[in-house]
C-alpha cells in the first residue's frame, strides 16, 4: 500500500499549477458521483455520453471499488471519452433595434468534459480519501471543506479498498507459519461485516495450526462468529485449547467469548466459574502491576469490590483514575467494573471534571458527574456511590450501548483490567494468565 501511493505529495506539488477558481465542491462533482451514485445508474449514464458519469465509472474500475471489477482497458476508454470536447450549436435570439425584427444567432459552445488534468487531480484527491490523508486531501481536493464534503461518501469505498488490498484466498495458504496475511484478511473482513469470509479464513488458520498458540486468535474470532450464528456449543469446543485468560494481546477476550457461549447454552455453573476465574485473575494482575495501588476491598449488596488506584487512558480525552472490580455472588450476574474517570471541562476549558462510570460488556453508564473544579472524590465517597449503584439506589444519568461487529465483550479492558490487553499501559508480568 505504501508503494502504491508513494509520491502523492510530489505529484500534488506538480499539479498545484492546475488549480482554478472553480468552486472545489463543483469541481469534485464527478468524483463524488463515484462514491454516491448507484453503479447501474452510472453505467447507464456513462453509456449515453454523460462525461461526469464516465469519469466516475472509470475511477471505480481503476481501483476495483463498490463491486466493480478492475479493468484498466475500460478505464482508458472511459477517460478518453470523458475528456473529448463536445461542441454544440445553441440558438440565441437577438432583439431588433429601432423597430427592426430580431434575429436568431447560432453560437458554437464547446464543453471540454473532464480533462486529463481534472481527472489526475480528482484521482489524487480520491486516493487521499481512500487512504485517510486529510492534510494532503485538503490541498488536492481544492480545500479542507471540499475534502470534508467527500469523506462521508468515501468511507465505504475506503473499506472496499482495504478489503481488496488484504484479500487472501484461504486455499492458497498451506503452512501455519505463513498464515499472517490470512489473519489480517480475516480481521479486515470481520470488521467490515463480511462474516462468512472471516469465518473461512479463521477455519483455515485453525486447520493449519491445530491447537497451538498460532491458532488462538483465530479460535477466539471463530468462537464469536459461531455463537453469533447460534452455535454456542461449537464455540466452547473451539475455545477449549485457548488459555483463559489468555496472554496479551488476547487477554480477557477469550474468557468473555467463552462466557458468552455458556450463557447462550444456559450453563450457569460453567458461566459463573469462568467469570469468577477471570475476575480473580484481573485482581491478581492489578495487585502485581507496577504503578497500581490497592486501595480497599468492601462488600455491598451481596457483592465484593476490589478498589485500585490505576491511571489508564479509556479513550482520548477520558482517563481512568480509580477502578473497582466487582465479584458478584449471583451465578448469572454479568461482570462489571466501576471507574472514576476524568476529562477536561465539558465546555472545552481546562478545569478537570470527574465521573463515576460503570462498564459492562454491553455498554457503559455514567452514574455521577462531579462539578468542574471540584476536588477528586475521596475513596470513601467512591465506595458509597458504588454501594448505592449495587443496591439499586442510584440510577444512571447517561449511557452508551455497543453497536458494531459481533462481539463477546465491547469493553474487555475496562471490565477486567490488568490482563495485558490494555494498549495504553506498558506490558508487565501481570500480562500472563493464572496457572
Amino acid at each position: 500500500m505504501v508503494r502504491k501511493f508513494f509520491g502523492l505529495a510530489m505529484v500534488a506539488a506538480a499539479l498545484s499549477a492546475c488549480a482554478t477558481t472553480v468552486d472545489p465542491l463543483v469541481a469534485n462533482a464527478p468524483l463524488k458521483l463515484a462514491f454516491t451514485e448507484p453503479v447501474p445508474s452510472l453505467e447507464t449514464r456513462a453509456a449515453t455520453g454523460d462525461r461526469q458519469a464516465q469519469y466516475a465509472l472509470s475511477f471505480l474500475k481503476k481501483h476495483g471499488l463498490r463491486g466493480v471489477a478492475k479493468d484498466p482497458v475500460a478505464v482508458e476508454t472511459l477517460r478518453a471519452t470523458a475528456g473529448a470536447p463536445h461542441t454544440r450549436t445553441m440558438p440565441i435570439y437577438q432583439p431588433g433595434v429601432n423597430g427592426n425584427p430580431g434575429t436568431l444567432i447560432n453560437v458554437q459552445i464547446t464543453d471540454p468534459g473532464v480533462s486529463d488534468a481534472d481527472a489526475a487531480r480528482m484521482d489524487l484527491c480520491g486516493l487521499t480519501l481512500l487512504t485517510a490523508m486529510p492534510g494532503l486531501g485538503g490541498q488536492l481536493c481544492g480545500s479542507p471543506a471540499a475534502y470534508a464534503d467527500l469523506v462521508p461518501s468515501a468511507i465505504l469505498a475506503r473499506q472496499d479498498l482495504m478489503l481488496n488490498l488484504t484479500a487472501v484466498d484461504p486455499a492458497s495458504v498451506s503452512d501455519c507459519g505463513a498464515t499472517g496475511p490470512l489473519w489480517t484478511s480475516a480481521g479486515m473482513r470481520f470488521e467490515a461485516g463480511a462474516l462468512d469470509e472471516a469465518a473461512a479464513a479463521a477455519d483455515r488458520i485453525i486447520a493449519l495450526c491445530g491447537e497451538g498458540e498460532p491458532s488462538w486468535h483465530a479460535r477466539v474470532m471463530r468462537a464469536v462468529l459461531a455463537t453469533h450464528a447460534g452455535e454456542a456449543d461449537k464455540a466452547t469446543v473451539l475455545l477449549a485449547p485457548v488459555p483463559r485468560p489468555a496472554p496479551a494481546p488476547i487477554g480477557a477476550y477469550a474468557s468473555f467469548a467463552m462466557m458468552d457461549a455458556q450463557a447462550r447454552l444456559e450453563d450457569w455453573t460453567a458461566y459463573a466459574a469462568e467469570r469468577d476465574r477471570l475476575i480473580s485473575a484481573s485482581v491478581q494482575a492489578l495487585s502485581a502491576e507496577p504503578g497500581t495501588k490497592a486501595l480497599d476491598r468492601f462488600e455491598a449488596a451481596g457483592a465484593s469490590v476490589d478498589l485500585f488506584e490505576r491511571e489508564s487512558v479509556i479513550r482520548p480525552g477520558l482517563t481512568g483514575l480509580i477502578v473497582g472490580v466487582v465479584h458478584a455472588s449471583d451465578p448469572k450476574a454479568s461482570p462489571r467494573a466501576f471507574w472514576l474517570t476524568t476529562s477536561p471541562d465539558m465546555m472545552g476549558g481546562t478545569v478537570p471534571s470527574y465521573f463515576l462510570d460503570e462498564y459492562r460488556c454491553d455498554g457503559r453508564s455514567a452514574f455521577k458527574y462531579f462539578d468542574p473544579g471540584s476536588k477528586q472524590p475521596s475513596v470513601e465517597e467512591i465506595k458509597a456511590l458504588i454501594g448505592e449503584v449495587l443496591r439499586g439506589e442510584l440510577t444512571a444519568t447517561s449511557g452508551l450501548s455497543f453497536n458494531g461487529p459481533p462481539s463477546a465483550c465491547a469493553f474487555p479492558v475496562q471490565v477486567a483490567p490488568g490482563l495485558g490487553d490494555d494498549q495504553s499501559r506498558p506490558p508487565s508480568v501481570s500480562s500472563t494468565p493464572l496457572p
